[in-house]
């Protein structure tokens, strides 16, 4: 006998697009008392057990899973709707993907309107944005400035801001009027290329079109002019968003803050951090990560554990990003001591360290020449199989470089061949200085031959 699933399923179904039971559920109708408004009879107990079972359908899953669960079950038109709706808000976005075939066989009684077509790439955009893409360039309903826009948000999910700017134009030439929404995301594609003055032409040509400026749009062109080095103009526009009338956000400062920082104007970025305070903007962790890090570029690593300090006193949540950061701090100030009391505080929170939290430690141990302890925390890191990436390597390696400790190195060097680690310039180059500061001029020739061999 197949599984039978109620019409109302007890507890809550799991998350994501895990696999839930290798087996597929079948659908048992019990409700059999008439409908209002014209549905059949059961509808509504018989439509959420029906997306129940969709919703625990495994991984594996197939076309002829889902119609076997959808056929015969007198599903009227918007019902599609609400099953999609239903997927897109349990992240089951492969069960949605299905049921779209499903519903686009010749011999189904149902079709795929515009809307359906839009919630189906909205439930692909952030976990599968190349899907979403092929949903869009396959989808047989008309295109509306959503579907445009749901698809630039997927072109730039998928790492291709080109393609986002691409549609934009493609919407405008099709008769369609770009929203806000649609130049948020063009001037967040421009930012992704270090663009600024394609984000300040649309910008521009929003204004031109009538369409509304928001602090995202904004906030975005400020990010657009910080990743193209022009402070200048970044903190320009950050200035007349209060001429204009429009609200700066916490991300707002936060972008502005890095700005400064990118373009080594650490300083004033903190200021901007003072200047929520006076204008009433409540400051969020991600602010504090990046007027911390804005500490780290200047070195002034008292003023990153002040500013954790402040965290902690208003019973603000501390990242990784966080911890990272502070600890960062500490190792441009050659304060390893304080790093790793960083590190142990983010463990009494219980606070998984990351690999960047763990190469910086490392970093901070190696830079103060406490070589044996940049080791424990290397081996630590393998202990709790946290990975370690060419940055973790390279500050061990440099570590033991700056120790004398020449046999660790070229261990960490060997260990790092077997791992599949790539190794790039800075790591060829630190074996090289911990062999020669031995005498070991031989070891050095054969790594420097090495590099010069990877680099043809």
């Amino acid at each position: 006998m197949p599984e039978m699933v109620p019409p109302l399923a007890s507890g809550r179904p799991n998350g994501g697009d895990r696999d839930t039971d290798a087996r597929v559920p079948t659908v048992k109708v019990a409700d059999t008392r008439p409908n209002s408004n014209g549905d059949p009879p059961g509808a509504h107990k018989r439509l959420r057990a029906l997306q129940d079972a969709l919703i625990r359908l495994p991984r594996s899953a197939t076309v002829d899973n889902v119609a076997a669960l959808v056929v015969g079950q007198q599903l009227v038109q918007h019902n599609t709707t609400t099953l999609l709706l239903g997927l897109k808000r349990r992240h089951k976005w492969r069960v949605a993907w299905l049921f779209a075939q499903w519903a686009e066989q010749a011999d189904c009684p149902l079709s795929l309107s515009t809307m359906h077509y839009n919630l189906l790439m909205s439930a692909c955009s952030r976990a599968s944005p190349e899907r979403a893409l092929q949903i869009f360039e396959r989808m047989r309903a008309p295109r509306n400035v959503v579907t445009y826009n749901t698809a630039m948000a997927a072109a730039l999910n998928a790492g291709e801001p080109a393609r986002s700017l691409v549609l934009l134009e493609e919407m405008d030439s099709s008769g369609l009027s770009p929203t806000t929404i649609s130049f948020n995301t063009a001037i967040s594609a421009c930012a992704k290329t270090a663009d600024w003055e394609q984000a300040l032409d649309l910008f521009r040509r929003m204004d031109t079109q009538g369409v509304e400026r928001s602090t995202i749009t904004y906030t975005g062109l400020i990010n657009a002019c910080a990743e193209g080095l022009q402070l200048d103009k970044a903190m320009a526009l950050f200035t007349y968003m209060e001429v204009a009338g429009v609200q700066r956000n916490p991300i707002t400062y936060a972008v502005a803050i890095n700005a400064c920082t990118r373009n080594n104007q650490w300083e004033l970025g903190l200021q901007l951090l003072g200047e929520m305070a006076r204008k009433g903007v409540q400051p969020d962790t991600v602010v504090y990560n990046a007027a911390i890090s804005a500490c780290e570029k200047g070195r002034a690593w008292e003023t990153a554990l002040e500013l954790l300090t402040q965290m902690r006193r208003v019973g603000m949540q501390l990242t990784p990003v966080t911890y990272g950061a502070g600890i960062s701090a500490c190792e441009k100030g050659h304060q390893w001591e304080h790093a790793l009391q960083l590190l142990e505080q983010m463990r009494q929170s219980r606070v998984r360290p990351n690999t960047i939290v763990y190469s910086a430690a490392i970093s901070a141990c190696g830079t103060a020449g406490q070589w044996r302890k940049a080791l424990e925390l290397f081996e630590e890191m393998s202990a709790n199989k946290i990975v370690q990436n060419t940055i973790t390597y390279n500050a061990a390696i440099q570590a033991c470089e700056r120790g004398d400790a020449y046999v660790e190195a070229i261990r960490l060097f060997e260990r790092m061949q077997d791992a599949k680690v790539q190794k790039d310039t800075i790591t060829y180059n630190a074996v090289v200085r911990a062999c020669e500061r031995a005498g070991q001029w031989e070891l050095a020739f054969d790594f420097m031959r090495q590099m010069e061999l990877k680099a043809m």
